[in-house]
């Protein structure tokens, strides 16, 4: 097989800043990019070309604040989902304004209570998902913050830390970070399959992280950051190993695609989000 090749094209512009760790990033249908740097407690707003808007939000735990932000995600083209790592807890904020508007979730391990959420994504029906890492499940809410349903903490499909999940087809593809490989599961909870394994070879994964699907002509591929191995590995959507990235990466922790089929993927360690394309 013919690996895919990672080309760097660009990254995005700080004017002059740095990102003190970035993790989470998500882009909304007119292409415009929000990154979580999680170190720098804050949320940043970039334009479709990459240059820098404003940021959102600022260290500390009253409504608005964040402490350590790992995911985001966009709720409809306005309004933004950030994962509150350290306050254990999901904001809500407006994009225009930047203000905050709401937020769920507490620190604990019953219904609804959060304990280091790394990741938040959308479903079909506008559903919030979290990927409730300690508590080693993926919770759903309703876009106002009811709890509705939690998977992943027991039986074939029991999690081990979940740092990501994204929802495709009527499905939540999951990275089970400490299990060394994503897991599938159907929109109601049940585990599909287990995509990979622990090791450095083809279709195997060291530290999974964030992933996302990409649309490639009629074919629709999953991303993910195979952190420990320092690349990105692509599957099918039926889990057969179909290509990695042969440029080393110091940490890739966050992926995700723009309406113009390009791939920004943030690097944890070299404090950059690059513009790709696999080829």
């Amino acid at each position: 097989m013919k690996e895919r090749r990672l080309e760097v094209v660009g990254e995005l512009d700080l004017k002059g800043e740095t990102f003190q760790n970035p993790h989470g990033i998500a882009v909304n249908s007119k292409g415009l990019i929000t990154v979580a740097d999680c170190n720098g407690h804050r949320v940043l707003i970039f334009d479709k070309q990459g240059k820098y808007l404003r940021e959102l939000g600022c260290k500390g735990e009253k409504e608005g604040e964040v402490n350590y932000p790992t995911g985001v995600t966009f709720l409809g083209d306005s309004k933004i989902l950030v994962a509150d790592f350290l306050n254990h807890r999901i904001q809500l904020f407006d994009l225009q304004t930047g203000k905050f508007v709401k937020t769920f979730g507490k620190c604990g391990s019953g219904d609804g209570e959060l304990q280091n959420p790394t990741s938040v994504c959308v479903d079909g029906e506008g559903r919030v998902v979290v990927a409730d890492c300690v508590n080693n499940r993926i919770q759903v809410f309703t876009k106002d913050g009811v709890p509705l349903f939690k998977f992943g903490d027991s039986g074939p499909g029991k999690l081990a830390h979940p740092t990501g999940c994204i929802y495709h087809e009527n499905k939540f593809i999951v990275s089970d970070t400490n299990n060394d490989c994503l897991k599938i599961f159907d929109c109601a909870g049940k585990l599909v399959r287990k995509i990979g394994r622990k090791g450095k070879g083809d279709g195997q994964l060291s530290w999974p992280q964030s992933l996302c699907v990409e649309k490639c002509g009629s074919q629709h591929n999953i991303l993910v950051c195979d952190s420990g191995n320092g690349r990105i590995v692509q599957f099918s959507e039926d889990g057969s190993f179909t290509g990695k990235t042969v440029t080393k990466l110091q940490d890739p922790i966050a992926i995700a695609t723009t309406p113009d089929s390009r791939i920004l993927v943030s690097d944890f360690e070299a404090k950059k989000v690059y513009f790709l394309k696999l080829k």
